[in-house]
């Protein structure tokens, strides 16, 4: 949908195979998200455990479209609120995460309470990477092993976090190169340059930070609640996130 010619580090499918092809492969991606739970079935899981966590999949699964749906959407606001922001991160991001958890703990025969706080630290976790990830293409260090375009959310002119955060705060100049930057600049390149020159001036990515930070937080918080297991330190490392390497 970015129409990035990388992710991950490497071509992306569209670019290599082409649209159709890449519209095809996920569509089987999220067909093996049901085999994969089948095999659970034949593995011995209850078929009551295999039903409830087909729900938590197909809720998410609409979710998730829903989210990508509302990121659509909001393209070129500059006046969107942090709330709304998180709406969407949580719908688009952190649903995945969650029900990843979630599907986990049915499977795995936990009760309905380790059910729920592990959706809850997955949806922590998630909106946590999310503003990670929109932080990056501002922070050029890290922006050279983003695996990725740098310029994608710029020339998608996409209002993230740190966008968000600076426009609120920037004086009626630094609005203007912001939106300028986002919605005007046909150059990507310059108009990554003016809106870090923005960001930074208003401290919105120390702001961006600080709020992956409480969530990072919150998740492992979460954690405490359970026992002290291995499997429980495997699941809260995934919560020890760090802000990019200077």
């Amino acid at each position: 949908m970015d129409r990035d010619t990388q992710r991950r580090g490497r071509a992306a499918v569209h670019t290599e195979f082409g649209p159709a092809q890449a519209v095809v492969a996920g569509n089987a991606l999220f067909f093996s998200w049901f085999t994969a739970l089948s095999e659970c079935r034949r593995l011995g899981v209850s078929a009551d455990r295999v039903e409830r966590a087909v729900a938590v999949q197909a809720e998410a699964g609409v979710a998730i479209c829903r989210g990508a749906f509302d990121e659509l959407a909001m393209r070129g606001d500059l006046e969107l609120g942090v709330d709304a922001y998180v709406a969407m991160a949580r719908a688009k991001t952190a649903v995945l995460l969650a029900a990843a958890c979630r599907v986990g703990a049915i499977l795995g025969g936990g009760d309905a309470p380790t059910t729920e706080l592990l959706g809850d630290f997955g949806d922590h976790l998630g909106i946590c990477f999310q503003i990670r990830d929109d932080v990056l293409p501002y922070d050029p260090i890290a922006a050279r092993a983003m695996g990725k375009p740098s310029d994608s959310d710029v020339r998608n002119r996409c209002p993230t976090l740190p966008v968000l955060i600076a426009h609120r705060r920037a004086d009626p100049e630094s609005r203007a190169v912001l939106r300028h930057a986002l919605l005007d600049e046909t150059e990507p390149a310059l108009a990554l340059c003016r809106i870090r020159a923005v960001l930074e001036r208003t401290g919105a990515l120390d702001t961006a930070h600080a709020m992956a930070d409480d969530y990072a937080r919150r998740a492992r918080e979460l954690l405490t609640r359970l026992p002290a297991t291995a499997h429980v330190a495997h699941v809260r490392a995934l919560a020890l996130l760090t802000r990019p390497a200077h």
